[in-house]
């Protein structure tokens, strides 16, 4: 059974196919302490179906797992997990092992990792590895700025070297730097200060003779330490980029952020803002701890039947009125529904542009005139063809015109809200995506509700006569 499993890891694309059933052989292996069976699978896996795998298994498991591989291993495997899944298995590894599986890691993985850590296990790791020359000054700078994503492992060339003393130089470098990130050099002076770049192609196709400072680009896009992450992947989208030089207030290169370092950030923030959006915790996996999803998604659902409360009490407000016409409520899901559907379309776009700061709060005006107009052509085309149905089921043409109406107002205020909450919440400096779909959904309930049995009760003796 074992051998044809393994085998299908020799092509990438079945292999996500079978993970599953590569968990459960794994895991059965583990509870019988089966580790050089274990050991078989693992040399067949590449790092990143490594990974997955670990991160499938159950707590319990994993720390079985961490005892039996070796700490270059577990380093392999930290630096393709995302940042919270490395984060999450690290605090189940005692200090001193850690430091070992650390040094085996990237300096910015090794950070990230550090960074989610207590205090005491942190010094204590920081204290048991080997060289933290470069992980202590990236421990002074925030999570999601440029030198908390930099990583301070690069190559760089001075610009009076020739040409020549270049490659020579590269070669030498080879056992420090991996040779598939050599893509671009970075130049610099005698003080480390950024002068230019030039890739790879350029320098092996240039004269033996020429110096470094005749062949590079001097002109190249930086960016401070300081530096917003959103700002940085910005940036290398818009001008390509496949890697984005860090420099100091001095000028001073200290790091580079990379292209697929950011691709995680692109990954874990539209994670992040899909979640908050709709109330569900960020570490959250479709098929994680069961009591996790519990407190994960309760308090939200919570709120939402709050807010799903408040919309029940408006209706209480007219219970007159249903009460002299039972039918105006088939009605009213169907005025609340089509209105959170445009709230929450809105409101998607509008903090989707936030986050990649494709509009600003100067773009406001014009972005609510634009969903105004779109309210109005939506609620007008929507809103006719409610009041046919309901003219042709019900037949009777003031209850139409009253369930018409009430959807060409919802459209309409349904697209305004879903532009005015998240720029009002950014402007408190509270994320956009933080569960702002539930806002939307009950003001268009409430307002829903309000505008149809509102126009209902005004209406309601030709509606009945």
């Amino acid at each position: 059974m074992l051998e044809p499993l393994i085998n299908q890891y020799s092509d990438p694309l079945r292999s996500l196919d079978n993970i599953e059933d590569l968990v459960t052989v794994v895991s059965s292996h583990l509870e019988n302490e089966d580790f050089l069976s274990v050991s078989e699978i693992f040399d067949h896996l590449r790092s990143p179906d490594r990974a997955d795998l670990i991160d499938r298994l159950p707590s319990k498991h994993q720390l079985k797992l961490m005892n039996s591989l070796t700490p270059k291993t577990i380093g392999q495997i930290v630096g393709e997990l995302k940042t919270s899944e490395a984060i999450q298995l690290s605090r189940h590894i005692e200090p001193q092992q850690l430091s070992l599986i650390l040094d085996e890691t990237r300096p910015d993985i090794a950070v990230d990792v550090l960074r989610g850590l207590s205090n005491e296990d942190r010094n204590e790791t920081l204290s048991s590895m080997r060289d933290t020359f470069d992980l202590v000054p990236l421990l002074t700078y925030e999570d999601d700025d440029a030198g908390g994503l930099m990583t301070p492992e690069f190559m760089s060339l001075e610009e009076q070297m020739t040409v020549s003393d270049a490659i020579i130089s590269i070669r030498n470098s080879l056992n420090e730097i991996d040779i598939n990130e050599i893509t671009y050099i970075l130049v610099v002076d005698r003080n480390r200060v950024l002068k230019g770049g030039l890739n790879v192609s350029r320098l092996v196709t240039s004269s033996g003779h020429q110096l470094i400072s005749e062949v590079m680009h001097p002109s190249l896009i930086t960016v401070a330490t300081d530096t917003d992450q959103e700002e940085c992947a910005r940036l290398m989208e818009r001008y390509n980029l496949m890697t984005l030089p860090v420099t100091d207030e001095a000028g001073i290169l200290v790091g580079v952020v990379k292209m697929e370092d950011m691709i995680n950030i692109f990954q874990e923030e539209a994670t992040e803002d899909m979640y908050k959006m709709v109330g569900v915790d960020e570490g959250e996996k479709i098929l994680g701890p069961f009591w996790k999803s519990v407190r994960g998604r309760l308090p939200w659902l919570c709120v939402n039947l709050a807010t799903a409360g408040l919309a029940a009490l408006v209706i209480t407000l007219f219970q007159s009125t249903l009460s002299q016409l039972i039918t105006l409520a088939v009605f009213l899901p169907v005025i609340a529904g089509q209105g959170g559907i445009v709230g929450t379309q809105t409101l998607t776009l509008v903090v989707r542009s936030l986050a990649l700061g494709e509009i600003n709060k100067s773009e406001a005006k014009r972005l609510l005139i634009k969903e105004l107009e779109l309210g109005l052509v939506h609620g007008f085309i929507l809103g006719a063809i409610s009041g046919v149905v309901a003219y042709f089921w019900i037949g009777n043409e003031f209850l139409a015109l009253v369930v018409g109406v009430a959807m060409l107002a919802n459209l309409v205020i349904a697209g305004i809200s879903g532009v005015i909450l998240p720029f009002c919440l950014k402007a408190i400096n509270v994320d956009p995506a933080l569960a702002s779909a539930v806002v939307v959904t009950t003001v268009t309930d409430i307002v829903g509700f309000i505008i149809y049995l509102g126009l209902a009760t005004l209406t309601i003796s030709l509606i009945i006569s």
